[in-house]
């Protein structure tokens, strides 16, 4: 059997790197190798989408579940992002931290017995260029 800890939601930006997410993650505790991974726009945003969205994630927190023996949901957000669509920092980050409260919500009722941690990254600017990593 196959284990890991963590199953890990992020946006599919390019910006952020495997290299930078890796970095990211070890410095939240969670080791390269120890989580599943599921990159879409918006990273679990469409958790909070229509009907077909929002099972698809569901699914994949589920598969990771029954396959790997996940306890602990992780969802990376960003500034800068795309499918959010936000051009003022403020009004996107109020925005996402409003999301992700509803997320953690949905998640924690769906799956009780696991843990939900969520981190929005600064620092992506708005062309390719990484300018600084950060968590908060």
């Amino acid at each position: 059997m196959h284990t890991c800890h963590y199953l890990v939601f992020r946006c599919m930006d390019f910006r952020i790197k495997p290299s930078i997410l890796s970095s990211l993650l070890k410095d939240v505790g969670i080791e390269e190798g120890d989580y599943d991974l599921v990159s879409c726009a918006g990273s679990a945003k469409d958790l909070l989408g229509n009907e077909t969205e929002r099972d698809f994630l569901l699914k994949q927190i589920t598969l990771s579940q029954k396959l790997h023996q996940t306890k602990n949901i992780v969802v990376l957000y960003h500034d800068n992002c795309g499918a959010y669509g936000i051009a003022d920092p403020v009004e996107e980050v109020t925005t996402q931290q409003a999301d992700l409260a509803k997320i953690k919500a949905i998640v924690t009722e769906q799956f009780p017995e696991t843990q939900f941690r969520a981190f929005i990254v600064k620092g992506v600017p708005r062309d390719d260029l990484w300018l600084e990593k950060k968590i908060i």
